[in-house]
């Protein structure tokens, strides 16, 4: 018992927070090729993150600016995440269409991904799985693309974003959720005011 008592004591403060950095930068390969960029908000959320993707694809003439929104969850560590998330994504296509002739038209439409990354000293690596669903544009309506990402470490964790700005952040968003739960209870009080006076 008390051996599992350390280890948590160990263990529980580095599994608090993830994402060990703020900025990292790299290469994407898997079913198609291209740049990714990671930045993390903690004005959203201290574990969130905006990655920028571009790609271009392996097995067609097709290309695309991907912009997602990624909440990471710790996995025994910040170094070892777990991720989600969702974002937009506007592309290019070249390849002709055999019944019209044609170019297609650029695919656009919503992205969604999930997958696992790990951080070691100044790399990132990731693996995810990434669906698009096309709105307008593209080959297919759906598109399903998987890939290893590794990137280099530009910025470690509170080398952008301080840890007093993380604090003062907080501290400003626990103030607005506690004023905002004190006006909806009493608005909830002078509604059930208003009743009992009815009756």
């Amino acid at each position: 018992m008390r051996i599992l008592l350390l280890v948590a004591t160990l263990i529980v403060p580095y599994a608090i927070c993830a994402q060990s950095y703020d900025v990292a930068l790299g290469l994407r390969v898997g079913t198609e090729w291209g740049a990714t960029a990671q930045l993390r908000l903690p004005q959203i959320d201290k574990n969130f993150v905006l990655e920028a993707i571009v790609l271009s694809s392996l097995s067609k003439d097709e290309g695309s600016l991907t912009l997602l929104g990624k909440q990471h969850q710790p996995l025994l560590s910040r170094r070892l995440n777990l991720f989600y998330g969702a974002g937009l994504h506007a592309g290019w296509n070249n390849e002709i269409n055999t019944e019209t002739g044609q170019t297609f038209n650029g695919p656009k439409g919503l992205t969604g991904v999930v997958g696992l990354e790990a951080t070691v000293g100044k790399v990132n690596l990731s693996y995810d799985f990434k669906p698009a669903l096309n709105v307008t544009g593209g080959e297919s309506i759906l598109y399903t693309h998987t890939a290893v990402s590794v990137r280099y470490v530009i910025a470690k964790r509170n080398s952008v974003w301080s840890k007093d700005m993380e604090r003062t952040i907080r501290k400003r968003r626990k103030d607005r959720r506690r004023t905002q739960r004190r006006e909806e209870r009493a608005a909830r009080d002078k509604r059930w005011y208003e009743v009992w006076r009815r009756d």
